[in-house]
């Protein structure tokens, strides 16, 4: 089939015109049915499929069999999303055998709506995004006034320090970025040189556009009829000049992300703190579990207003041609707002996923043992801070691939510190792959 076909242009076309997303890819018009309407009995459920590479899916889509008779649910583990799981949901739902429930991660929601991969899902799920969703993460999954998938989990950026080397060091947790390079400044001069503040995984693409949106960027907008791409803007560049300043000064450490040496310099006591998200709690206590009661969180520094970046973050979509979308509505439903589907993901004990229904989080809170971080509720302090995520931010229908092209280009500028130049990269990478598409761009 060529890119762009005149049905799938027109369908797609009239949902999203007013985001620009204007499909190129093979699709047609939207042929899914409820003609099951989600009404099956215990003697006969409706079966429906549901792919995910998320820990805990498994078990919560167990816990809905087990209390939902009505509606089956056949759970398959797929790669994770850039390492395979996206292309396959891609080709199965070209190909007619698609999941009727997936997860994506947010900057893959346009991607999917530009292919024409997933439902327009405003009925079935429209006024549950509405009832629930934080302002910040609605706006993810909304897109041309259609809703297109419903949030799971919010991933504001915070700050993990180690709570007993900051008060060896004698140093306060820096509020501000200004305070944040004194306090860099000290945790040098009083280890003697044997400890930073930070190890900062400058190759991260998902930290740099938190870190942007925190300071007033946005990398992608859409007009009435073409999408623009303002990577090197004002506010990203402030940040890459920053961080360029601390590398060059060797005022932190600047490993690759979740590397062998970023592990041992936190493990070694040679980086004294981290920047993450809520997630990111779960992921620190089983990776440091010699250091529990060491550790605590805070809110992200910030250029003098109290705002923040998120990263990462997942939500539940329906495949375009699913035949049982409403039975996949339902099961999305409870999924992302009952307290039981939460308490069944995250019952291993390990994850610190935040739902982006706060109803939700005292359950999520309940499975989490936070004698690492000392009994500090992480959970009280992470979601206190999605109100001061930065609004307005959009995802565009390239940034996976552009993500590629930055990651590389990151990762040759570690050692140096001179960042800009992966930021200029993916300002031309992401142009040329929305061109590509057959997308218009704005000037």
């Amino acid at each position: 089939m060529q890119p762009s076909t005149r049905s799938s242009s027109t369908a797609l076309a009239a949902a999203v015109a007013s985001l620009a997303l204007l499909v190129t890819a093979c699709g047609g018009e939207d042929t899914a049915t409820t003609s099951d309407a989600g009404t099956g009995s215990a003697a006969k459920p409706v079966e429906i499929t549901y792919w995910s590479w998320m820990p805990g899916t498994a078990d919560m889509a167990a816990a809905f069999n087990a209390s939902h008779p009505n509606i089956k649910v056949t759970h398959a583990e797929i790669p994770a999303g850039l390492n395979g799981g996206y292309d396959k949901i891609s080709k199965a739902v070209k190909a007619g055998n698609a999941p009727d429930v997936v997860n994506l991660e947010y900057q893959a929601v346009p991607d999917f709506v530009t292919q024409g991969l997933l439902r327009d899902s405003s009925t079935e799920l429209g006024e549950l995004v509405e009832g629930y969703a934080p302002e910040s993460v609605k706006s993810l999954v909304t897109l041309g006034d259609r809703t297109w998938a419903a949030p799971y989990d919010v991933g504001p950026q915070t700050l993990y320090y180690r709570s007993d080397l900051f008060e060896q060091y004698g140093i306060e947790v820096p509020a501000t970025w200004a305070e944040f390079r004194t306090a860099a400044e000290r945790v040098r001069t009083a280890s003697e040189g044997k400890a930073r503040l930070l190890d900062f995984w400058g190759d991260d693409t998902a930290t740099w556009a938190g870190l942007s949106q925190q300071a007033g960027a946005r990398w992608y907008s859409a007009t009435s009829d073409a999408w623009k791409v303002n990577i090197t803007d004002p506010a990203t560049k402030k940040v890459a000049d920053y961080w360029k300043d601390l590398v060059e000064d060797d005022l932190v450490l600047n490993h690759k992300g979740w590397s062998p040496e970023a592990t041992k310099a936190v493990t070694d006591s040679k980086a004294i703190a981290l920047i993450g998200a809520s997630w990111s709690a779960g992921s620190i206590k089983t990776t440091y579990p010699g250091q529990a009661g060491k550790w605590a969180e805070a809110p992200l520094p910030h250029w003098g207003t109290p705002v923040t970046g998120a990263v990462g973050g997942s939500a539940f979509a329906i495949t375009k041609d699913s035949e049982k979308a409403e039975a996949a509505a339902r099961f999305i439903a409870w999924a992302t707002t009952d307290s039981k589907a939460v308490e069944a993901r995250l019952a291993a004990g390990t994850s610190s996923g935040l739902p982006a229904a706060e109803k939700l989080r005292a359950a999520a809170r309940s499975t989490f043992d936070t004698s690492f971080f000392a009994g500090q509720d992480i959970y009280a302090l992470a979601g206190a801070q999605v109100p001061n995520i930065a609004k307005g931010w959009t995802w565009s229908p390239v940034h996976n691939s552009t993500t590629m092209t930055m990651q590389a280009a990151f990762g040759k500028a570690q050692k140096t510190g001179d960042f800009w130049p992966a930021f200029q990269a993916g300002q031309a990478a992401a142009e040329k792959a929305i061109t590509d598409r057959g997308l218009k761009l704005a000037r």
